[in-house]
């Protein structure tokens, strides 16, 4: 008996409510689950690019809970065209990522910076980063577009080395 904490008292409180004590109308119950819904589905999807033949298509969602939410309802995503002859650099980053405590497993921080007269973009880049960007690289060169590449992270990809083992083992 000693052994039951303060917690395990308010653990046992949220349920008995939550259930209405073995009796639950239908009504919380729809409300609960609309509720869990419009909390949790906007914290599963991000913003997202895709390459395109003459463009970048950044599609982005809002920060405010209820505007994502909508515009994931609704598939409405803010969407910029970044053309390629608009570019005037793009950078890849590559930053390791503090690791908080052992239970820490968000990847580090993977960008291209895409830079143009008006305005700089950061796009997230996936994990599967060598499945595309040595392509979209030669492809953006070709193009006309001056890539820089201080930390040689596509010759990393495409020789098969891992990212997260070489940078985390110069730091």
């Amino acid at each position: 008996m000693g052994d039951f904490w303060v917690s395990d008292y308010f653990g046992y409180l949220f349920v008995l409510l939550f259930t209405g004590f073995g009796y639950q109308p239908w009504w919380l119950f729809l409300l609960l689950y609309i509720v869990g819904l419009i909390v949790v589905v906007p914290v599963g999807i991000n913003s997202y690019w895709v390459i395109q033949p003459a463009t970048v298509e950044l599609h982005t969602y809002a920060a405010s809970t209820l505007t994502k939410f909508r515009q994931i309802v609704f598939n409405c995503p803010r969407c910029q065209l970044i053309h390629y002859t608009d570019l005037q650099r793009v950078t890849i980053s590559y930053r390791c990522r503090k690791r908080l405590s052992p239970f820490d497993f968000n990847p580090d921080y993977f960008q291209l910076i895409l830079k143009t007269n008006a305005q700089t973009y950061q796009l997230e880049c996936a994990l599967k980063a060598s499945d595309y960007l040595p392509q979209f690289v030669s492809y953006l060169q070709r193009q006309g577009v001056t890539v820089d590449d201080p930390q040689q992270v596509v010759e990393l990809l495409v020789s098969g080395k891992s990212l997260y083992q070489h940078f985390h083992t110069e730091t």
